[in-house]
C-alpha cells in the first residue's frame, strides 16, 4: 500500500527559525510522507529582515504574547538554514501574499501528487509536534475537505477560513480548479522588501479568502470545513501571527487568545 503524502507550503516573509524547525520536527505517521516547501517573497539573508524583527522585539513588554514573540524571533532563519532543514526553498515575485504564494507553488508543482496540504504563513507559533498525528485526524477522514486552525474574526460564515494555517485535501483543490481565485485582490508589492508598519496597507490581501468563502457558500460545503478551535487565531496546535507577530491585535481579539492559552497551554513548557 502506497503512503499518503502531505505537502507543507509555507509563505516566506518573516523567517523565524523557530517556525521552520517546529514544522520540520513534527511527528509523522508510519504510512505518511511529508514534503516541505517555502515560497519566499524576499530573501531572509537581507539585513532588513533582522532589523525589522529586532526593532519590534526590543519594544515589547513581558506579557504572555510578547514572550511568545520573543521566543518565535529569537533567531532569524537564513536561506542556507532553511534548506539544511529539508525545505525546498524558492523565491518568487512579491505579488499578492497569502494564497498568492500558494498559487505560485501550484504553478510549479503537480498538486495531484499529494493527498493533503498544509498552507501556512511563517509567522505562526507551533505549540507541539502533533500536527500530522493528531490535528488532521481530529475528524473522521470523510467528514472534511478543509481543517482550519481556528475561527476567523467574528466567526463570519462568508469567511470560513483565515488563510493563515489550513489543511486542504486534494479533492478541495480539484473543486476550485487547482488554484485560488485572487480576483478580489489587486495590491502587489513587487520590488519591495520592507514590511508595512500600517497593517491596513495589506488589507486588500484579506480579500484572498473572500472568493473561496463564496465558493463554499455557493456549493453548500460549510459542513466540510472543520475547525481545530473556535477562538480566533489560536488552537492547541498553533497560534497564528497577525501580519508578522502573535502579539499584534486589539483587545477584542487578544483577550480571548490569552484566555485560551492560559487554559490550554503550559506557558512554562513553550520553547
Amino acid at each position: 500500500m502506497s503512503k499518503k503524502k502531505i505537502a507543507v507550503v509555507a509563505g516566506g516573509w518573516h523567517f523565524p527559525l523557530h517556525f521552520y524547525e517546529q514544522i520540520k520536527n513534527q511527528k509523522i505517521p508510519n504510512d505518511w510522507e511529508v514534503d516541505l516547501f517555502c515560497v519566499s517573497h524576499r530573501n531572509p539573508n537581507l539585513e532588513i529582515v533582522k532589523e525589522e524583527k529586532n526593532e519590534y522585539i526590543s519594544s515589547l513588554g513581558n506579557s504572555s504574547l510578547n514572550e511568545i514573540d520573543k521566543i518565535l524571533y529569537s533567531e532569524i532563519a537564513t536561506v542556507e538554514k532553511i534548506k539544511s532543514l529539508g525545505w525546498d526553498y524558492v523565491e518568487e515575485p512579491n505579488t499578492v501574499g497569502d494564497w498568492g504564494m500558494t498559487n505560485q507553488w501550484l504553478e510549479r508543482n503537480d498538486y495531484k501528487n499529494y493527498d493533503v496540504f498544509l498552507f501556512t504563513h511563517d509567522d505562526n507559533f507551533i505549540f507541539n509536534d502533533k500536527l500530522f498525528t493528531d490535528a488532521i485526524f481530529k475528524f473522521n477522514w470523510d467528514e472534511w475537505l478543509v481543517i482550519t486552525n481556528a475561527s476567523n474574526h467574528g466567526n463570519r460564515p462568508l469567511f470560513p477560513v483565515r488563510g493563515s494555517f489550513d489543511f486542504f485535501k486534494r479533492e478541495m483543490l480539484d473543486m476550485i480548479g487547482g488554484k485560488f481565485d485572487l480576483s478580489s485582490s489587486s495590491v502587489t508589492r513587487i520590488g519591495k522588501i520592507d514590511t508595512p508598519k500600517n497593517l491596513s496597507e495589506l488589507g486588500d490581501w484579506n480579500g484572498t479568502v473572500v472568493q473561496f468563502g463564496m465558493f463554499i457558500k455557493e456549493n453548500n460545503l460549510y459542513e466540510k470545513i472543520k475547525k481545530l478551535s473556535e477562538i480566533y487565531r489560536v488552537s492547541t496546535f498553533c497560534l497564528e501571527g497577525e501580519r508578522g507577530h502573535v502579539s499584534n491585535g486589539g483587545f477584542d481579539t487578544i483577550y480571548p487568545i490569552v484566555s485560551f492559552i492560559n487554559e490550554h497551554i503550559d506557558i512554562n513548557k513553550i520553547q
